[in-house]
Formats: structure tokens, sequence, C-alpha cells
């Protein structure tokens, strides 16, 4: 009973704060700081949780406000750095999201610039030429999350310069696996830089739309269990320390993936409850997952309160509460051997978390996803983990090696591809509200 009280109070604690940051009033700074210190005096989960979301409420308008700052079109010629990867949009351009002194901009290139733009990865400079205007109507909305508030149409890219130590060694990580994936064809090495990297640019329509059908879109993104594969493949080296020592080289790790995956939303939230956790062993300190998970999302939406309006990062938070709360007593209910009951279970916890979101945005959430996330989950693991490890190794070899070394890697893709594309074609249509 102890133990479903702290559950609920940590569920209390996330759901105030983001509900907070979703009403996002201005709120006096003189009641936020009597609302902070109370809640610290006095522990209660109830001051603990107002306390919570009258911080995120005020500070989620003082985010909005910011984006909403006026943007006039203005004539540009400055050097920018990449936020986001360039990639393909419609007729043959080239879209990203940009710096600029300390705006985020949509930035679009078209014809020679689009050309010169798509070789560059996020985290390098560009000099730029082009024309700032504001944001249609229509786009802010899709666009807040990212802290966008202006649109650039770029002329001219050149002038390209290297960015900081960390994203150039994530980018030369990058540029290496996508060499050595140059042997897969291209779907299945559109899918492996997808789950690896979480690089989406070279995935068909086709393929979306089967992984979408099928509830594995999932796949197609980095998400939380990337980060939890990382830390198995760093796992061997990280033992090798003392505590303190493996969990400053934890957080490194962490970091570098971050810089690596481009800072998703859901890696976001998995990295936070990494750390979290990874801080509490070093302490000797329980580490519920209800908990981790309350304390990730509150610090996380406090930092930054237009998370509560991305769609990957509820998605994540939702599929993540659904496992923590329903994982283990439907294993406990469910018939038949352990290890399939277990993967049952896991599955359908984190189709009910996520069931609130998928009704909301896309309309419903197929059925399809039970059986199709069941048969394709166990293959998601060893192409992340031979991906990070012989993937890298690939990119370094000549060309007949790295053949041999992604065999396995085309066998797992191969098998994923088919149970996205079978399952979105079965009959069984959607779950709606």
């Amino acid at each position: 009973m102890a133990e479903r009280g702290e559950a609920l109070k940590s569920l209390a604690l996330a759901a105030s704060t983001m509900g907070g940051a979703l009403a996002a009033r201005p709120v006096p700074l003189a009641l936020v700081v009597v609302a902070a210190a109370c809640a610290l005096k006095a522990g209660r989960t109830l001051v603990l949780c107002g306390a919570a979301a009258l911080v995120a409420s005020s500070l989620g308008a003082r985010s909005a406000a910011a984006l909403r700052v006026p943007i006039e079109a203005a004539q540009v010629d400055a050097t920018v750095t990449l936020l986001t990867d360039p990639a393909p949009a419609l007729g043959g351009t080239q879209r990203a999201t940009v710096l600029l002194g300390h705006h985020h901009l949509d930035a679009w290139a078209r014809k020679d610039a689009a050309a010169a733009l798509a070789p560059r990865l996020a985290g390098e400079r560009v000099r730029v030429t082009g024309v700032v205007r504001a944001l249609p109507d229509k786009a802010r909305p899709f666009l807040a999350p990212k802290h966008i508030v202006g649109r650039l149409s770029v002329s001219t890219v050149d002038e390209p310069r290297e960015g900081n130590v960390a994203s150039r060694l994530a980018n030369a990580v990058r540029r290496d696996l996508t060499r050595g994936a140059a042997s897969l064809p291209d779907q299945q090495r559109a899918l492996f830089l997808g789950f690896v990297l979480g690089d989406g640019r070279g995935q068909s329509p086709e393929t979306k739309q089967a992984f979408r059908d099928s509830g594995l879109t999932h796949l197609l993104v980095v998400s939380g269990e990337n980060v939890a594969f990382v830390l198995v493949v760093a796992g061997p080296l990280l033992r090798l320390l003392g505590m303190r020592g493996r969990l400053l080289a934890g957080f490194a790790v962490l970091f570098l993936f971050g810089v690596l995956t481009r800072w998703e939303p859901s890696v976001l939230r998995a990295e936070a409850m990494a750390a979290l956790a990874m801080t509490a062993v070093t302490l000797g300190r329980r580490a519920p997952p209800l908990r981790l998970l309350a304390l990730a999302v509150s610090g996380l939406v406090l930092i930054d309160p237009q998370l509560v309006h991305s769609v990957g990062f509820l998605l994540s938070v939702g599929a993540c509460a659904g496992i923590a709360l329903l994982a283990k007593p439907l294993t406990a209910r469910l018939p038949g051997p352990r290890p399939l009951a277990e993967a049952l279970a896991i599955t359908t916890a984190a189709q009910v978390g996520v069931a609130p979101i998928l009704m909301n945005v896309f309309g419903g959430v197929p059925v399809a996803s039970l059986p199709a996330n069941l048969l394709a989950i166990p293959a998601a693991g060893p192409i992340m983990v031979w991906g990070m490890t012989a993937g890298l190794v690939a990119g370094l070899v000549p060309a007949p090696i790295a053949v041999v070394l992604h065999l396995p890697t085309r066998a797992l893709l191969w098998w994923v591809a088919a149970v996205a594309h079978r399952c979105a074609s079965l009959p069984l249509g959607h779950v709606g509200g």
C-alpha cells in the first residue's frame, strides 16, 4: 500500500507540472516564490503539486510569450547554426531548423542553396543569405514545441564550418554509420538509420504508412529503448570504473548519445530517467520507475514548458507510465509461458499508455499494434546493439567486409519490415475513443 501511495504521489506531481505548463497563465513572481518556499518547507504532496503547477504555469506563459515575438520581413546575410539535419521537402527543397542570433527559424533552401545545404549536419555552421519572415498562422502550433519563431527563405549557402567538439564527434559517428550502411539496399539502409539514429529522411511514404498502420512508428525514430540499448553497449566499459567514475562516464555517454540523436523529446525523457536512476544507485537510494518518471517529466517540463505540446514527448511519457503501472499486474494475470506473458504484458501496457494521445491526435489505436509489437520488438534490440557496434566497424573497413558485417542487420530489418507490412494489411481496424 505504501508503494502504491508513493506511486500516486509521483503521478500527481508530474500531472500537476504538465497541467500548469499547459495552462500557461502568467502568475505573479511573488506568488511563485512563496509557493516554492512553502513546498520546500512543508514537503506535503498537495502543497508540492500546487507549487509545481504554479511555477510551470508561470514558465509556460513566459515561454509562450517568447514565441509570439514579432518578426518583420528582413534581408539576412549571416552565419547560422544548424539545429537539425537538413531534410528533403516539397519540390526538391531542403528544410532545417537553424539558430540565428537567439531565434530558432524554419529554414527552406531551393536549387543551388538546397544542394549546398543537403550534406551538412546539425551542429555545423554555414553562412546564408535570404529573407526572414513571420510564420504562417497555420504553422505556429506545429513549430512551437521547437521554439521556432520565424521562417528563413535561403538564397545562398556557403562557408560551411564544423561545430563544437561534441557535435564534431557525433557527426563523425553518424557519417561512419551511414558509410557502413551503404552496402544495405536503399529501404533497409533508411530503416537502419531510423532505428539507430532516428534519421528518417530516406524512408519512403509507403514504409512510413505501413509502420504507422501497424503501430510500429516508434521504431522509426529514436526512443527510450535506444537509450537503454546504448547503455547496454557501454556497460562492459562502465563496469571497469568505480561507482563515481561510472556515474560520470555514464553521464558522458548519455550526453554524447543525446547529441548523436539530436535530443529528440523521447530521448530527453529516457536520458533524464537514466541519469536519475544512475544517481540513485550511486547514492544507495531506491529508485521506483514511477518516481523516476515523475521527477524526470517534472524537471524537463520546468526547463522547457513547450515539451507538453510535443506529441513525441507525450507518447514517450504515456508508454513509460503504462509499462510502470500495468506491466507487472498484467504479467501475473496472463496465462502461458512467462517470457511470452511478460512480452505481451509490456506491449499491452505501453499501448494502453499511449492510447489517449493516439486517439486525440491520430483518431485511434491500430489493433494490429499488439501482434506487430510482440513480433517486431525482439528484433529491435539486436538491430540497435549490433548497429552501434558492428555498424561502426563497417564504416571503417572495405565494402566486402561491411557487407558481411551487415548480414545479421539485413535479416533483422527484413523481419521487422515484413511484420510491419503484414500487420498493416490485417483488417483489424482501430480502437477509437
